[in-house]
């Protein structure tokens, strides 16, 4: 039996407390609460677990928790304050490790080494042989730089009959005068639109040519537009009454009706 026990249990059962509620009530396993209570520290987890189980049991008690404390270290032969110092089994694992460590990297040191002093060697020999292929390669170069150079005469030569005048005495000028006379071929889809000259509002247009809008505003009494197209035209006209097209020639009015509003294309759909 100890002090420590006896005060506890004494505590306890003062206040009608069971080992089953204070275990519930303290969160502390009832095993734990025994050895406490029976002083027996060998079925506790350790001193700092046995120190904190007893705290939480003295704060649950209401016990001066520092009295018990004091209790537990004279029972467990501990008159000194408990100091915590690090394990010193983790300087001998590190120390068992950096030599294993330090010895696999010098392996892998040499190794690497020994690989990059293959290359080398391998890298010199190849070079050894190398100037008789660079020799040949270099005379190739020089016959093949040389042989250009004989081409030239052959190049004037081809030049000076170009430059020579036609017999005729019009050949010069047949060339340029045929390429200036040369028309510009008209696009597939030529359209011109009107809007009636007068008093009336104007329509408001949206043109397309080819998929891609031109124009998109409000075009005037007595203006026109004229715009090229290589696959198709499209409008879409407000007062349509006042507009007319003309399409590679042929001319039509949008609409019949006064403020219609209209939407043409070419080709038809």
């Amino acid at each position: 039996m100890s002090e420590l026990g006896d005060r506890l249990r004494a505590s306890r059962e003062s206040q009608g407390i069971s080992l089953a509620q204070a275990a519930a009530e303290t969160r502390i396993l009832q095993r734990y609460l025994v050895a406490l209570e029976e002083g027996d520290y060998k079925y506790l987890p350790g001193d700092v677990y046995a120190r904190g189980f007893i705290r939480n049991y003295a704060l649950y008690l209401k016990i001066p928790v520092e009295e018990l404390i004091q209790l537990y270290r004279y029972e467990r032969g501990r008159t000194e304050p408990i100091v915590i110092r690090p394990a010193v089994v983790a300087p001998r694992i590190r120390g068992a490790m950096l030599p294993n460590f330090f010895g696999m990297f010098f392996v892998m040191l040499c190794i690497v080494g020994f690989i990059w002093l293959i290359l080398r060697v391998t890298e010199f020999m190849n070079l050894g042989t190398s100037p008789i292929d660079t020799t040949s390669s270099q005379a190739t170069a020089t016959i093949a730089v040389v042989a250009p150079t004989a081409i030239t005469e052959p190049t004037l030569a081809a030049e000076a009959p170009t430059a020579a005048p036609n017999p005729s005495g019009a050949a010069t000028a047949t060339p340029e005068a045929a390429m200036g006379a040369t028309p510009t071929p008209e696009a597939p889809i030529v359209m011109v639109i009107k809007v009636d000259a007068g008093k009336n509002p104007g329509s408001w247009l949206n043109v397309k040519t080819d998929n891609k809008s031109v124009f998109q505003k409000v075009l005037k009494p007595g203006e026109s537009l004229r715009y090229t197209a290589q696959r198709s035209v499209w409008i879409r006209a407000g007062n349509a009454y006042v507009v007319t097209v003309n399409i590679n020639g042929v001319e039509q009015r949008l609409s019949n009706t006064p403020g219609d509003v209209v939407s043409f294309s070419w080709p038809p759909p």
